[in-house]
C-alpha cells in the first residue's frame, strides 16, 4: 500500500466511524465488533438498528458493509426526491442487484405501499436479504429471487466473493474473475421478468456490477414503456461505455435528471418526466 493509499484508507475509516453514532441507534456495538474484526476476533454477523427503525443484517466483512453505511448514512439513492409524486400511490420496483436488502428494505420502509422484487444470485447475499425482509415485517411487499437480472434466462458464472459482498458479479458479463468462487448461478431476462407480471412496472434500481450493459441492450425497448423511473450505476468494462448506454435510456423515453461519476464508476438517476429541484 503507497502512502497516499494508506491516506485515503485512514480518513475513508475516520468517516465511517464519524457517520456510526449519527446513522445507528447501536453504534457503540458496532464500532467494537468491526475493531474486533479486524483482528480476526468480530463476530460473524453484524446487527444494524437504524435510526429510522429498521434492523439490516451483514457479514462482518468491509465489502457487505459498504451498501448498509450508503444507504443509511448517505442516502446514496437520495429516494425521497426521486420518488417524488410516486411517494402518493401504489408502485411496483424491480431491485436488481439485491445485495442483503438495504435498497429494499430502505424503500419499503419509506413508501407502504410499494411492492418489490429483489434480485440477488449470490446464495450467502440473498440469504441475509430474505433474513432482513423478514425481520423488518416487510415479507409481503419484498419478493426475494435467487436469480442474476440478464439479457437471456439460463445460467450464468457468477464470481461469487463471499461474506455478501457488494463486489460479486456475472464474469461472463464484463466482471473480471477475481479472488472470489466462481459459482453456476440462474440467470432470468428482464423482458422476462416484465412480462410475468400483470401490474406495470414502475421504478428499477440497478447495480449489479458491470452486468447493466447485457441486461439493457439484450431488452426490448417495449419492457421498459412503463417504468418511470430508473436509478443505475455503471461499472468499467471493455467494450462499453455510460455515453452509449444514456443514448439508449434517452431512446426510450427516460431522461438523465442528475449523475456523479469518479474514476469510471457512476449513478445516474433517470425519469421519464422531469423531476423538482432537489431540496438540501
Amino acid at each position: 500500500m503507497t502512502v497516499h493509499q494508506g491516506l485515503r484508507s485512514r480518513v475513508y475509516r475516520m468517516r465511517r466511524i464519524a457517520q456510526t453514532p449519527r446513522t445507528f441507534d447501536n453504534w457503540l456495538p458496532i464500532l467494537v465488533d468491526m475493531a474486533r474484526g479486524r483482528i480476526g476476533r468480530g463476530p460473524e454477523t453484524l446487527s444494524f438498528s437504524t435510526r429510522s427503525g429498521l434492523r439490516i443484517d451483514c457479514p462482518n466483512r468491509p465489502g457487505a458493509r459498504v451498501p448498509i453505511y450508503e444507504i443509511f448514512a448517505e442516502d446514496c439513492y437520495r429516494l425521497t426526491w426521486f420518488l417524488g409524486p410516486l411517494l402518493h400511490r401504489p408502485i411496483q420496483v424491480i431491485d436488481v442487484g439485491g445485495h442483503v436488502g438495504t435498497f429494499s428494505c430502505r424503500l419499503a420502509q419509506l413508501h407502504p405501499r410499494a411492492t418489490i422484487r429483489a434480485f440477488e444470485p449470490s446464495p450467502t447475499s440473498a440469504g441475509f436479504l430474505r433474513r432482513n425482509v423478514l425481520q423488518n415485517g416487510q415479507g409481503d411487499r419484498v419478493t426475494v429471487y435467487e436469480q442474476a437480472l440478464a439479457a437471456t434466462s439460463g445460467f450464468a458464472v457468477f464470481d461469487d466473493n463471499g461474506g455478501g459482498s457488494g463486489l460479486n458479479g456475472l464474469v461472463s458479463t464484463g466482471h473480471s474473475s477475481g479472488t472470489g468462487t466462481l459459482t453456476k448461478v440462474e440467470t432470468i431476462a428482464f423482458d422476462d421478468v416484465i412480462a410475468a407480471e400483470s401490474v406495470p412496472t414502475d421504478i428499477v434500481k440497478i447495480d449489479c456490477e458491470g452486468g447493466e450493459y447485457d441486461l439493457v441492450y439484450g431488452s426490448s425497448p417495449n419492457s421498459w414503456a412503463s417504468i418511470q423511473r430508473v436509478v443505475i450505476e455503471y461499472h468499467p468494462v471493455d467494450g462499453e461505455s455510460w455515453d452509449e448506454l444514456r443514448a439508449w435510456f434517452d431512446a426510450v423515453g427516460l431522461k438523465v435528471q442528475a449523475e456523479s461519476s469518479v474514476d469510471g464508476y457512476g449513478c445516474v438517476w433517470l425519469s421519464r418526466e422531469p423531476l423538482a429541484p432537489e431540496s438540501h
